[in-house]
C-alpha cells in the first residue's frame, strides 16, 4: 500500500469508505513521515474518518491544491470534542492552496474562526475558491476580498464596515447565505464611491464584479424588488438563484416581485440557463401571475430549470387572458421541460383545468410535466389534461 500511496494525488474519506479506526493507527506507527508526499486535493468527511484528525501530518502534503473539510452537525459528544483539533489542521494547510472548502455548521464554527482567519491571510493569488459558512476576522476578510484570482466565493457574514479601493477583479461565482445578502449585493452593485448606505461603504469603481459575475446565489432572503434593482446590475449572470424560506414554513410568503419585476429581471438576463427565485410555497396569492412565465419563456430562450412563485388564486382568468392574445404565437419559446408548482394550491372546476393545461402548454411547448410535491388541488388534473390538449397546441 505504501507505494501506491506515495504516488496517490488525491484521497476522499467519506461515509462510503467508512476505514476503520485501527487502520489510521496502524499507518501512524508504520509511517515515518508523509504517507502521501503528492497529494493534490483531499476531501474530507469528519464525522465519517474522525481518527484522521489525531495523524493529520501523514496527508497534508506540501503540495495540495484542493481541501474540503465537512462536520454536518457533529451530534456525538465525542465527535464535538475530537473537532476541537480540526484549528491544528487547518493552521497546517500550505498557503498555495487554489481551493478551500469548510461546512462545519455555525455552532462549531466560531472557534474555527481564527485558525481559518490564519490561514486566509497566507493565501495569496493561488487562491481560486474559498467556500466557508464560519466567521472571519475583518483582516481576514479585507484579504480575501483583494485577491485578484479568486473566483468562487461563499459567505455568511455581511460586508465589511470599511471597504478597501479595489474588491474581486475576477470573481465569476458568488453564495451569499443568510440575510447579509441584500447588503452585499447592494455594496458591489453600486458604482458611487465614499457614500454610505445602510451602513456600509459602497462600492468603489475598482471592482469589476459587474461584468465577470456568472453564477448568483442568495439564500434565506426576501424577494422583492429593492433586492432584484440591485441584481439586474450584474448583466452577465448565466445562473440566478435566490431561496427564500416561505416554501418550507407556514409563515407569510417572503416572494414580494410582480410581473414587472419578473419583466425587468427576464429583460436584463436573456442569456440566463438557471433561474431559481424559491421554491413556490403554499400561499399562492403573491403578485407575480403566469403572465411572467410568459415573459420569461420568450426572454430567456436558453432556460431549462425555472423555479418562481406565481398567484394561484387568478390562474384561470390569468391564463384564458393570455390565449385570448394569442400568446405571441410567432415568437419563440424556451425549452422549460418540467414546471415546479411545489406547495402552490389550486382549486379548478372542469373548464379552468382545460384552460390552464392549455396555457402550460402555450408558454412552454417543449413541457413534459409539471412538478408537485404532494398530490394537492386540482394539479393532478391539470396534468391529466395536460397530455390530451398539449399536442394540439403544439401543432
Amino acid at each position: 500500500m505504501g507505494r501506491y500511496a506515495f504516488w496517490m494525488r488525491g484521497l476522499i474519506f467519506g461515509w462510503d469508505t467508512m476505514i476503520p479506526d485501527n487502520t489510521f493507527s496502524r499507518l501512524r506507527s508504520n509511517s515515518h513521515g508523509l504517507l502521501c508526499p503528492h497529494l493534490i486535493w483531499l476531501d474530507w468527511d469528519v464525522e465519517a474518518a474522525p481518527a484522521l484528525l489525531y495523524i493529520p501530518q501523514l496527508f497534508l502534503s506540501p503540495h495540495l491544491k484542493r481541501i474540503t473539510f465537512r462536520t454536518h452537525y457533529l451530534r456525538s459528544g465525542a465527535l464535538r470534542q475530537e473537532l476541537r483539533l480540526l484549528p491544528e489542521v487547518i493552521l497546517c494547510l500550505p498557503a498555495s492552496l487554489e481551493h478551500l472548502s469548510l461546512a462545519c455548521g455555525s455552532r462549531e464554527g466560531e472557534h474555527l474562526k481564527d485558525a481559518i482567519s490564519s490561514l486566509v491571510l497566507r493565501c495569496g493569488p493561488s487562491l481560486r475558491t474559498f467556500c466557508a459558512r464560519e466567521p472571519l476576522s475583518e483582516a481576514a476578510l479585507h484579504h480575501l476580498i483583494q485577491v485578484p484570482g479568486i473566483r468562487h466565493w461563499t459567505t455568511i457574514r455581511g460586508p465589511p464596515q470599511i471597504v478597501p479601493i479595489s474588491i474581486f477583479l475576477s470573481l465569476e461565482g458568488l453564495r451569499l447565505e443568510k440575510r447579509p445578502a441584500p447588503a452585499w449585493l447592494h455594496l458591489l452593485a453600486s458604482h458611487e464611491k465614499g457614500i454610505l448606505q445602510n451602513g456600509f461603504a459602497s462600492a468603489t469603481p475598482y471592482t469589476n464584479i459587474r461584468e465577470t459575475l456568472k453564477f448568483l446565489d442568495c439564500r434565506e432572503c426576501i424577494i422583492d424588488s429593492t433586492l432584484l434593482s440591485s441584481v439586474v446590475e450584474f448583466r452577465n449572470l448565466v445562473a440566478l438563484c435566490m431561496d427564500a424560506c416561505c416554501w418550507y414554513t407556514e409563515g407569510p410568503c417572503e416572494f414580494h416581485l410582480g410581473d414587472d419585476d419578473a419583466e425587468n429581471l427576464a429583460a436584463a438576463f436573456p442569456r440566463l440557463w438557471t433561474l431559481k427565485l424559491g421554491q413556490p410555497c403554499h400561499s399562492g396569492t403573491c403578485n407575480t401571475t403566469v403572465v411572467s412565465l410568459m415573459m420569461i419563456s420568450t426572454r430567456c430562450l436558453q432556460l431549462t430549470p425555472l423555479e418562481i412563485h406565481f398567484n394561484t388564486l387568478t390562474i384561470t382568468h390569468d391564463m384564458q387572458r393570455l390565449l385570448d392574445g394569442g400568446l405571441g404565437r410567432d415568437v419563440p419559446r424556451c425549452e422549460l421541460d418540467v414546471v415546479l408548482v411545489g406547495f402552490l394550491p389550486l382549486e379548478l372546476c372542469e373548464d379552468g383545468v382545460r384552460t390552464v393545461a392549455k396555457g402550460f402548454a402555450a408558454i412552454f411547448p417543449c413541457l413534459e410535466g409539471l412538478h408537485v410535491y404532494r398530490d394537492q388541488g386540482s394539479w393532478q388534473k391539470v396534468v391529466s389534461v395536460y397530455g390530451r390538449v398539449c399536442c394540439g397546441i403544439r401543432g
